[in-house]
């Protein structure tokens, strides 16, 4: 691999010098690394045919999304408007999603980040973490929440050797809270 894929995020797979469970402050860090380049989208890939996903990027972006740790129901991008509501039906001829597509049928590894997001357990409680890599086994369409047709992905998590747990934040219940005032 040359520095300049590295640097652009063109690699399917990990990034030389940032091991799973790296940690970025930014989206701008995340993209100097190469980890994930795109600063807004979610997918970083190419949709030519001999293409696939580079990365994505989870976070608080859709409804619809399920972070399931080792498992991931990820909705792709587009038919949102400038407030990021769903106003129409997303598709596979939308090119991030034709590139995370492609991945499904090569199963070539997908990069995955996850951002802060108050209601994943799976999510960093700051900035960007590095999770890994995954396959994409499932590409379909289904209706989402608001009722329009999402791009939905299954991704699942590559094990490798030496790789630990996927950190978790620990949510705080009032209950847990009450017994942490008391001292117990």
């Amino acid at each position: 691999m040359s520095s300049t894929q590295a640097a652009t995020g063109r690699v399917y797979g990990h990034i030389p010098g940032y091991p799973v469970g790296s940690t970025f402050k930014t989206k701008e860090e995340l993209w100097r690394a190469g980890v994930h380049v795109q600063r807004q989208a979610g997918i970083h890939g190419d949709a030519s045919e001999n293409g696939g996903a580079f990365s994505i990027c989870l976070s608080e972006g859709y409804e619809d999304n399920i972070d399931s740790g080792e498992r991931i129901i990820y909705v792709g991008s587009g038919g949102q408007d400038r407030n990021g509501d769903q106003v129409t039906d997303q598709s596979f001829d939308h090119l991030p999603n034709r590139a995370l597509q492609l991945s499904c049928e090569t199963k070539r590894p997908v990069r995955v980040v996850r951002g802060k997001n108050e209601t994943s357990f799976y999510s960093p409680p700051e900035g960007y973490r590095y999770d890994g890599l995954y396959v994409v086994d499932e590409a379909y369409m289904k209706r989402g929440k608001k009722g329009f047709q999402m791009c939905t992905f299954k991704l699942r998590r590559i094990q490798e050797e030496g790789m630990g747990p996927i950190p978790t934040r620990r949510l705080l219940t009032s209950k847990k809270l009450q017994k942490i005032a008391r001292g117990k």
